[in-house]
């Protein structure tokens, strides 16, 4: 019987750090430390006045930006944009930007992910990568109505325009904000026939204490905590004493979830109104 003993708790406010010039970097999962067999979760600061440049080589990269009190300029494919709370970018392999910070410190996430296989992408172009920020984002809410989310990768997520979000199923990232009393079903992730051993599945909370449950087993969690849960570990995450804000993670997207709870919501979201006459429109997961 799996019990929290299984999954792997990391503060990310006590790891660590590896000094560089510009900053800092923390390494919060990988395949060595928490057995994520396809993703690496970093920490990364960025000192007052410093810069980093992050190159996705090879591989996939997701940056996400945390905390930039002072704002500061990302620069992706010869643009700048702002630097804000909830920014960030998809690099796509041979893909960079560069992040520099003003007279405040800035704090990043950033997700490292394999080229998937041919059968996990299933036929998508797997780039280019894009900026994205909460004003392109569109909400997502839940059944119940306790939790709202925000993907800044996910490949079936459409924008505003009907445009596909993400052009890989190398990483499905994005926010999530439980209301009080908010609450994920009792559930689990298995793995493909493209993906057979699982999505590496993550998340880092940033605002509110939660508590995650893995077979009638409990623990509380403060801010900057990172959950790892190996595939086919049964859990399930509230709130607790108030709302709670964190990052979700799952490498690669290929994935079947069992809901082993009753509640009728189940997984169940859609995409939040713009306009009250809009009509409501659930998202489809497949």
């Amino acid at each position: 019987m799996a019990g929290i003993r299984d999954i792997t708790i990391v503060d990310s406010n006590a790891t660590e750090s590896e000094a560089s010039e510009s900053g800092g970097i923390k390494v919060l999962c990988s395949p060595d430390s928490c057995g994520s067999n396809n993703l690496t979760v970093y920490r990364r600061t960025i000192s007052p006045g410093g810069s980093i440049d992050v190159h996705a080589g090879d591989d996939y990269s997701l940056v996400y930006v945390i905390s930039a009190p002072g704002k500061g300029i990302l620069h992706f494919n010869n643009a700048a944009h702002e630097m804000e709370d909830g920014a960030g970018v998809l690099l796509v392999p041979g893909e960079g930007a560069r992040f520099e910070a003003s007279a405040a410190p800035v704090d990043l996430l950033q997700m490292v992910a394999p080229k998937p296989p041919a059968a996990v992408d299933d036929g998508l172009p797997g780039g280019p990568g894009y900026f994205f920020n909460r004003k392109k984002l569109r909400a997502l809410s839940d059944a119940s109505g306790g939790r709202i989310r925000r993907f800044c990768a996910e490949s079936s997520i459409r924008l505003r325009d009907g445009s596909r979000l993400t052009p890989t199923n190398a990483i499905q990232a994005g926010e999530m904000h439980y209301n009080e009393g908010g609450s994920s079903p009792y559930h689990l992730h298995k793995g493909t026939e493209a993906n057979p051993k699982g999505a590496a599945h993550c998340y880092m909370t940033f605002k509110g204490r939660g508590v995650v449950e893995v077979e009638k087993e409990f623990r509380e969690i403060e801010p900057g905590t990172l959950v790892y849960f190996p595939p086919g570990v049964p859990h399930r995450l509230r709130s607790q004493g108030g709302p709670l804000d964190y990052f979700e993670i799952q490498a690669w997207r290929s994935f079947k979830t069992t809901i082993l709870s009753e509640e009728t919501q189940g997984l169940k979201w859609f995409y939040e109104r713009e306009s009250p006459s809009e009509e409501l429109v659930e998202w489809n997961q497949s």
